[in-house]
């Protein structure tokens, strides 16, 4: 089967410094994928990158085995969002409606569309409001739903848990979870709880993807330790769900042990 996402060793950085290099990356349809490594290892980088918004230094990125498509094409293969975004003058509705890609006003279909993500992300109540108006948390399911709303095969998230309370982040994996099997997810996240609900891991560190596999392999005490300075305990879940990775204090460097 062809990968809805494929780089192959690619190397993405700024003004010809290479930040991440070496990259190979296949992502099936349906298959959720987290980036993890520490400030300044290149995950909005190579998002980025795999947005097809940053040209790569080296290698090459394949959408569904090509190039990535213009206009009305662009939407329906990849959506993204990233967490730099400003707050825009925009409706809430207004900017979901931007993400389906349109040349002209949209068809009664387009709008019934719109209104359907806008339930699914419960944003209705909120469709006429300005997106500066909103709080973080809002503005965060405002891009998602925008991301959606076209059906993409591929989405592409930067921190989405990012401003959202416990409530508003169950929520967002619920949604993540009712994704699965039929969208591909890449998303780059320090969210360790998020990380180990997908179905690999990536770990970036010192410039080079360290490894990729499951999170049980990938997220274990020891690389975490060893790339991102973090300290955890593994506690598993008695009924049979993703374990959880409890973060431990780290004592200061060179302080007495």
């Amino acid at each position: 089967m062809t990968p809805v996402l494929e780089a192959i060793d690619v190397a993405v950085g700024w003004e010809k410094r290479t930040v991440l290099g070496g990259v190979r990356l296949a992502v099936q349809q349906g298959e959720r994928i987290a980036l993890v490594g520490e400030n300044g290892s290149g995950k909005t980088t190579l998002l980025r990158a795999l947005a097809g918004l940053d040209a790569p230094l080296a290698g090459t990125i394949r959408w569904a085995g090509g190039t990535l498509p213009r206009g009305p094409g662009r939407v329906r293969t990849l959506g993204v969002l990233f967490q730099s975004e400003l707050p825009s003058r925009f409706s809430v509705r207004e900017l979901v409606t931007l993400g389906l890609g349109l040349d002209g006003p949209p068809s009664a279909a387009a709008r019934r569309q719109v209104q359907e993500v806008l339930d699914w992300a419960e944003l209705a109540s909120l469709a006429e409001r300005r997106c500066q108006s909103l709080s973080g948390g809002e503005a965060q399911r405002t891009v998602l739903a925008r991301s959606l709303v076209a059906g993409p095969r591929l989405l592409l998230l930067d921190e989405p848990t990012n401003h959202l309370d416990p409530a508003r982040q169950a929520a967002l994996l619920g949604w993540l979870e009712r994704l699965r099997n039929s969208i591909a997810i890449v998303l780059a996240t320090h969210d360790l709880g998020l990380a180990v609900s997908c179905d690999r891991v990536a770990l970036l560190h010192g410039g080079r993807m360290v490894t990729i596999g499951t999170p049980a392999e990938v997220l274990t005490a020891e690389n975490l330790l060893a790339t991102m300075g973090v300290r955890v305990r593994r506690l598993d879940d008695p009924d049979g769900g993703p374990p959880l990775l409890r973060v431990l204090a780290t004592p200061e460097r060179g302080a007495a042990a």
